[in-house]
């Protein structure tokens, strides 16, 4: 029987705490400490970081697949964003990676933390709206300022639900989840 993605899996528990290392990493991913052109904690490293946790969990729900996935697709776009800053697709596809492993890691954190579910689920959807919204509004503050006060609005708000993220990260973490028993 094939399980979905967001259905509750019974039986024994399991440590979450590679959640707390993917929080890590991904601090490392947003927060640029630039002196010039020199970002003195490089992308690459904190994209590394969240594949190596959220590689971990792949073996308890798909979704963390998923969510490795993205982390890869945000490892190879940071090593060019590292060298050259500002490019268009290369963001793109880091905001693309970032989206996925929000969206990813929340349904597989449904499964595994059914008391999170409820957290998880509003951050997963907001993240998304957020996202597909940012993208016209940021090409068309670009072409006209007047359109820079919502895209500030919206970035604000990504902001706001990156933070909810990192937090239901931290404090799933610190709990056991729901895995499948091996035996009888």
């Amino acid at each position: 029987m094939i399980r979905s993605m967001t259905e509750p899996i019974t039986g024994g528990t399991t440590p979450l705490k590679p959640l707390a290392a993917t929080a890590w990493g991904l601090l490392l991913v947003v927060l640029d400490l630039r002196i010039g052109d020199l970002d003195l904690v490089p992308d690459p490293v904190g994209w590394l970081v969240v594949l190596l946790a959220v590689g971990s969990l792949s073996s308890l729900n798909r979704a963390f697949s998923v969510a490795a996935a993205a982390s890869v697709l945000g490892l190879v776009a940071s090593v060019p964003d590292w060298v050259a800053p500002g490019q268009t697709l290369v963001a793109m596809a880091t905001a693309v990676a970032e989206t996925v492993l929000v969206f990813a890691t929340c349904t597989g954190i449904m499964s595994l933390a059914p008391d999170r579910r409820a957290g998880a689920n509003a951050i997963r959807w907001w993240d998304l709206a957020l996202s597909v919204a940012l993208l016209p509004v940021l090409a068309l503050a670009a072409a006209d300022p007047a359109f820079g006060v919502p895209a500030v609005l919206l970035g604000i708000a990504a902001l706001v639900v990156l933070i909810c993220f990192l937090v239901l990260l931290f404090r799933t973490a610190g709990q056991t989840g729901k895995t499948i028993r091996n035996g009888p």
